[in-house]
C-alpha cells in the first residue's frame, strides 16, 4: 500500500486567487480558440486548443472545490458530458 505524504501548504490566498483567476482566464482563451479553429482552422489544431480548454477546466474545477465554493462539485463527481 502506497503511502501518501503529508500536504504542506505554504501558499498565500492571494497566490490561490492568482492561480484561479490565471487558469480561468486560460480557459476563457483556449475556448475561444477551439471556437475559432471549429471554423476556420484543421482538425489538428481544434483538437489542441480543445485539450487545452479540457485541462484548464479541470485546474478551475479542482481549485474552486479544494477552497470550497459553494456548488463546485468534486471534479470526480462531475459526469461526463457526451
Amino acid at each position: 500500500m502506497a503511502s501518501i505524504e503529508a500536504a504542506s501548504y505554504d501558499r498565500t490566498w492571494v497566490e490561490i486567487d492568482s492561480l484561479l483567476e490565471q487558469a480561468v482566464q486560460e480557459m476563457k482563451s483556449q475556448r475561444a480558440k477551439y471556437k475559432l479553429r471549429k471554423m476556420t482552422g484543421p482538425k489538428a489544431d481544434k483538437m489542441r486548443a480543445l485539450m487545452k480548454y479540457t485541462r484548464a477546466k479541470a485546474v478551475v474545477d479542482t481549485l474552486r472545490w479544494t477552497i470550497g465554493v459553494r456548488g463546485q462539485i468534486s471534479p470526480l463527481d462531475e459526469p461526463l458530458k457526451t
